[in-house]
């Protein structure tokens, strides 16, 4: 399900981010088809949306407490991939003296490795006595494969993308029932 804003672990549309660096290979299949294959390394950033939650590794799974003991600055969990994709890309452009120009779109599936995972909660002591950072690199349960779909627009040099999950973003029963969602701009 999609997290709403009452839910603790309810992330931030604008304050979560992902970035990638993708080295991708293209194999012309006929005029105007392709096959785009890659690796790459991606990052994902899940800023909560309440400040005061911090996400922990409990002995049963992941808990989100609510801080009502500080005054909550950042919470977060981010974890990294090891990623390999391939997109099947239909190219309706045409070359010019600046490179190509005109439409192209692109789908696919992907998977990836978990690297890293850790929670970071930055807080200030109600009493004022300065900034404080607790951070857990346990990757809080987070799911050790994951895999989805991929989709690109582009014109020219620059393209649309967007991710979908097919998997949850945490083991069963060790967290939320939440799949992720990506899009943005690549150059």
């Amino acid at each position: 399900g999609f997290p709403t804003s009452d839910m603790p672990y309810s992330v931030k549309g604008w304050g979560s981010w992902n970035f990638g660096i993708n080295w991708m290979a293209s194999q012309r299949i006929s005029n105007g088809f392709n096959w785009d294959f890659g690796l790459g390394f991606q990052w994902y950033n899940f800023k909560f949306e309440n400040r005061n939650i911090q996400a922990v590794q409990g002995n049963e799974g992941i808990a989100f407490l609510e801080r009502n003991d500080v005054d909550g600055m950042k919470s977060k969990i981010s974890a990294s991939y090891l990623t390999a994709m391939t997109l099947f890309k239909l190219d309706f452009g045409k070359m010019d003296g600046e490179g190509k120009r005109g439409l192209q779109v692109a789908a696919g599936p992907y998977v990836g490795y978990r690297l890293g995972g850790r929670s970071k909660f930055v807080y200030e002591d109600l009493g004022g006595s300065g900034r404080r950072k607790d951070t857990e690199n346990t990757g809080l349960y987070l799911q050790n494969l994951r895999y989805g779909i991929r989709g690109e627009v582009g014109v020219g040099r620059v393209k649309f993308y967007t991710t979908y999950d097919l998997n949850e973003l945490f083991q069963e029963g060790k967290g939320p029932s939440v799949t992720p969602i990506a899009f943005g701009v690549i150059f």
